[in-house]
């Protein structure tokens, strides 16, 4: 045989891109020809040589196209296979649902009785009070709703309606009320099954072989133990929501820390406990739902098996055992020192679900009028026969499974809005995402504070320390004067009884310690202040407001303010659950405050021309609903400015209207140089902005947005505001961006006037 040295090779480029059947076999030819030009020449379609190279042109063809494609598969916008992008979907964090379920808001009526006492109002002790769960049906019995939330006739909000069902025959007096109520309900059946579970297994896995299951109600095992659903395996804190009945209030208008009532319900309070018994859930390829317990077991006093973790000895070093550091300070990487929640064992789970959904369960409006299914709450009036229902619009969003293409948009949502709060936008949506159950936010105006809007320095810090250590100085001297006049009364055995004077002697003496030791802590602190120089504090303000059961904006800065006479700020109930909720979503360095927004009330007055022969009253009538859809609420927003022009030219397209002479805005009087000045009933403001006198009446220290009650407003109004002044160039504009302020017009019927000529 002829050897081969690099001299008999020639120079040949290998071309890495071809892949397919065609350019591999020329390759391979052309390879041939360049390193083996002696050796083989015979290229011949029909030659054996020919047919080896044509086998491995096909094998790296096939080659070519599994590579090919298994990188696609890695890739979220190429994927196909739904396996694929379900994993990649649980890679980012979300979650494939396996069917959407139709949603509907189903009104409720119940007839309740009259107060004996003022028969034009509704006596509530007479309504009930259903749990969530109560299922209506229609004409197909396959579809049944659910409601979400729990059904209470006691509560009124501003979509819930009343009317009057019996009167008196003789008096004419009402003496019945048919109230009506909404609530959420979803397309889905309540199922439950047990699972008896035996020795402890790391990541216990139950598979519920129901398809289109739409969440998961409870998992309780057989001690009465709640598990808990939560996203990821290693969050240990869950949300609790507490209903009013559960928790001891009267109802859902009292403030359980004051006992008082709000001015608007909070049904729910929300909570978070930290607890090792959750479970995560996920939907398979094949439209089934698995839960998925953590890796560890609780000690009960015997041995814990090797091999699981022992939740309540979790980063506690045994004495003579070393210490891993760089393991024990990190909870979620799920070695020997942290946990990722308990597995269950010897017990036996019982599982409630919903099953449900589906494109079918878009019923149209008025199809579901049949309760097969309701419990009282507690030992409210009524049962659910008492009770009717309907659908006034179709359910919608239901659909079945997520599409390929659906999944691959819905990840990439999610992975873009990385469930945190950052910018401004962030915080809004969260807050406004808050169910209403917990409270029924209208309106919300974030604004973060620049640094240095809240400084502190150090010249300022130590006046403040020097004020408080002389006057606990003068305290100390005035305690000690007492207990020197008492000691000496009791000496010379005044009229004050000697038990009593030296007890109270006693008792000064004993706790005068801690008033002096202030002393020290005074030099301790402006030491600190000292060395730290100027600090300055930046914090996120979220200004909000809410909605009453008329749908009118709650929401005043003034309330708990001293001297405030009336209350109607935001239940600090409801400040609370958003304070609790964001906490779980803010970054770590932001201070968030949760503030009431201010409102400023108004009222319309029109002057226009009619066409000669339109019907001036109706005319009338049709410009007052014109301005008052204008100005519904839904469409306010804060610091959204009023364009007269724009509302001149809403006029103009009223039916019957020739020319609009003008429109004034204004909280008193029309004071438009060609009006007559004509004035509202009532002034439509209770409070004023000042800028130099608090409620106190002290002055503010040059702090902005002091407060001070107004003479000649209306009660139950908002602020006053100079609109006169404020306009300019057609539009009014709000109060400066620091204090967030959103126009009410609250009561169009009396506070619309206008002029027909």
């Amino acid at each position: 045989m002829p050897s081969y040295g690099k001299e008999n090779f020639k120079e040949s480029n290998v071309n890495y891109i071809n892949k397919d059947f065609a350019t591999l076999k020329t390759s391979l030819m052309n390879f041939a020809k360049s390193y083996f030009p002696n050796s083989y020449r015979d290229f011949n379609e029909s030659s054996p040589g020919m047919m080896l190279l044509e086998m491995n042109a096909y094998v790296g063809d096939v080659l070519s196209f599994y590579i090919d494609q298994q990188y696609r598969e890695m890739l979220l916008p190429l994927s196909e296979e739904r396996r694929n992008i379900m994993n990649m979907a649980k890679m980012f964090g979300y979650k494939v649902k396996p069917i959407v379920p139709a949603y509907v808001d189903l009104q409720f009526s119940f007839e309740a009785g009259a107060m004996s006492d003022d028969s034009s109002k509704v006596d509530y002790n007479t309504c009930a009070t259903f749990d969530k769960g109560v299922r209506v049906r229609g004409l197909d019995e396959d579809i049944i709703f659910e409601t979400l939330d729990v059904l209470d006739f006691k509560i009124t909000s501003s979509v819930d309606t009343s009317e009057v069902s019996k009167t008196d025959e003789e008096t004419g007096l009402a003496t019945g009320y048919m109230l009506h109520r909404n609530v959420k309900s979803v397309s889905a059946v309540e199922k439950s099954k047990t699972f008896k579970i035996g020795s402890p297994e790391k990541f216990k896995k139950i598979v519920l072989k129901d398809t289109n299951v739409v969440d998961i109600i409870s998992c309780v095992d057989s001690n009465g133990n709640n598990w808990y659903e939560v996203d990821y395996l290693a969050q240990d804190k869950v949300p609790i929501s507490t209903h009013y009945t559960e928790e001891g209030r009267t109802s859902a208008y009292q403030n359980l820390s004051t006992g008082e009532n709000e001015n608007l319900p909070v049904p729910y309070s929300l909570s978070y406990i930290k607890t090792s018994k959750r479970f995560t859930r996920e939907t398979n390829v094949d439209n089934t739902t698995s839960l998925i317990f953590g890796n560890g077991i609780l000690k009960d006093g015997n041995l814990v098996d090797d091999g699981y973790i022992d939740l309540e000895q979790v980063g506690i070093v045994v004495p003579g055992q070393t210490n891993d550091l760089s393991q024990a300070i990190d909870p979620l990487l799920g070695d020997e020192y942290s946990t990722l929640g308990e597995t269950p064992s010897n017990t036996t789970l019982t599982i409630t679900y919903r099953v449900g959904g589906g494109i079918n369960a878009n019923v149209p409006g008025g199809e579901l009028s049949s309760i097969i299914l309701g419990t009282t709450i507690g030992t409210s009036g009524g049962d659910i026969s008492q009770v009717t229902v309907t659908n006034p619009f179709p359910a919608r969003g239901g659909k079945n499974q997520e599409s390929i293409d659906e999944i691959r948009e819905q990840t990439k949502a999610f992975f873009t809005t990385q469930n945190r709060c950052v910018t401004k936008e962030d915080y809004e949506a969260r807050v406004l995402n808050i169910p209403s159950k917990f409270g029924n936010i209208a309106k919300v105006y974030v604004a973060r504070n620049e640094a240095g809007d809240i400084q502190y320095n150090y010249d300022d810090f130590k006046n403040t320390l020097q004020f408080i250590k002389t006057n606990n100085q003068n305290f100390i001297n005035f305690i000690e004067g007492i207990s020197a006049d008492l000691a000496e009364y009791s000496n010379n055995q005044t009229p004050v009884p000697y038990a009593t004077a030296q007890g109270f002697s006693t008792l000064i003496n004993g706790n005068l310690p801690l008033l002096t030791s202030f002393n020290d802590l005074y030099s301790d602190l402006d030491q600190q202040a000292q060395m730290a120089g100027s600090f300055e504090l930046s914090a996120i303000n979220i200004y909000i407001l809410a909605y009453d059961n008329n749908k009118n904006l709650v929401g005043n800065p003034i309330a708990g303010y001293a001297n405030a006479d009336i209350e109607d700020g935001v239940p600090p109930s409801l400040m609370q659950n958003i304070k609790k909720y964001l906490a779980n979503y803010k970054i770590l360095t932001d201070t968030v405050q949760i503030l009431n927004g201010y409102i400023v009330n108004f009222g319309v007055f029109f002057d226009v021309v009619a066409e000669k022969y339109a019907d001036k009253q109706q005319v009338k009538l049709n410009c007052i609903r014109k301005i008052e859809n204008y100005f519904r609420i839904e469409k306010m927003q804060f610091n959204q400015p009023i364009f007269i022009s724009q509302l001149e030219f809403e006029l103009m397209d009223v039916e019957g209207v020739r020319s609009v002479n003008h429109v004034t805005v204004s909280q008193h009087k029309d004071y438009h140089p060609n009006s007559n000045g004509e004035e509202l009933n009532s002034k439509t403001w209770l409070y004023s902005y000042s800028d130099t006198v608090d409620v106190d009446g002290n002055p503010d220290n040059g702090l902005s947005g002091g407060f001070e009650a107004s003479e000649g407003g209306t009660l139950g109004y908002g602020y006053k505001y100079d609109f006169e002044n404020a306009l300019e160039g057609g539009v009014i504009r709000p109060p400066l961006p620091s204090s967030p302020t959103v126009f009410e017009l609250k009561n169009p019927r009396a506070n619309i006037k206008g002029r027909v000529r």
